[in-house]
């Protein structure tokens, strides 16, 4: 059985690659000896396959025999790290990983019951209550929240689809019965901010960075920049340590003066975790030396502040 070593380097697969272009070549600095950053997605003429070492046009989740070819490919091609990037694929891999992990490939992902607690908001308030972490109040009903501003998104949807922000009980109660599953939350003074994390194998943060959202887009920080704020690296260093997670995390809450509040964590990279990988949250380099058989070690606090990232579109030219 193939066992990637530090001798022929690692291969790297990160799916749902789409756009993701910077997370993309992050990898391919991150790589040494030879390993090769490959891109798959269901779409064959996504933008990232331009960029990629390799490429592989993935069947659909939903399609039968999925799990025996991502098993397939994985073997054939070498590839010693999967890295997912997609709330919809989560649990998919989450469940995977044992079987890609005994043909020595790993996953960056984390158990897949602290999976599901990520990807579903009551479960994290839920959870974040039982380990006394500041979350926001969450409930199936507006009538169970003291809160007279709130916000309703859906129980499970990712990014800023069907969010409603600051209504009143009542316009709450009304916007929710445009959703599938809603949930509702008491709305959270503060400023936005979120957290690039590590979680190494052994359970532990490597570090944690956090930023503040200046500019957002579809859910996303279209400009960026790292912070000092002890209380909000610690409470998403706490809610890490407290779920079986592995790899790249991006944990979200609200900060006001010294008071850091919790609001979801996504088991994921972020669209705008390059900005942590250049801060000193080096998971591509991590997550390719804990795949290769290396341990590595916490370092928590030594990240840059004042560092910022701008999101932009670039053009590349392709010659016929």
């Amino acid at each position: 059985m193939y066992a990637p070593g530090p001798e022929d380097g690692v291969n790297v697969l990160i799916t749902s690659l789409s756009r993701k272009v910077p997370l993309l070549e992050a990898f391919q600095e991150a790589t040494s000896a030879g390993g090769r950053v490959w891109g798959a997605d269901s779409d064959p003429e996504c933008v990232g396959r331009h960029f990629a070492d390799g490429f592989w046009a993935m069947p659909r989740l939903a399609e039968p025999d999925v799990q025996e070819q991502v098993l397939q490919f994985c073997s054939r091609e070498r590839i010693g790290l999967v890295v997912p990037t997609r709330d919809g694929e989560l649990a998919f891999f989450a469940g995977l990983r044992d079987a890609l992990g005994a043909q020595a490939t790993h996953v960056a992902v984390g158990h897949p019951a602290a999976v599901e607690v990520c990807l579903d908001k009551q479960a994290f308030h839920d959870h974040c209550v039982r380990h006394g972490i500041a979350t926001a109040p969450t409930a199936a009903s507006a009538g169970d929240l003291e809160a007279q501003r709130l916000v309703v998104k859906d129980r499970r949807g990712a990014g800023s689809g069907g969010l409603a922000v600051g209504l009143d009980p009542q316009a709450a109660r009304a916007h929710a019965e445009q959703l599938k599953d809603p949930v509702f939350q008491a709305l959270i003074e503060g400023a936005e901010h979120s957290v690039d994390v590590y979680v190494n194998r052994a359970g532990r943060v490597v570090e944690a960075a956090p930023r503040t959202r200046i500019r957002v887009h579809a859910g996303e920080s279209t400009v960026t920049e790292t912070v000092e704020h002890p209380g909000l690296a610690a409470a998403a260093t706490a809610l890490a340590e407290s779920l079986d997670l592995h790899g790249h995390l991006v944990v979200q809450g609200f900060v006001d003066g010294d008071r850091a509040t919790l609001i979801e964590c996504n088991a994921r990279v972020g669209g705008a975790s390059t900005l942590g990988f250049a801060a000193g949250v080096d998971s591509p380099r991590w997550a390719i030396e804990e795949a290769g058989g290396g341990t590595v070690a916490p370092r928590v606090g030594s990240y840059r502040r004042g560092l910022r990232l701008v999101r932009y579109p670039a053009d590349r030219l392709i010659e016929p």
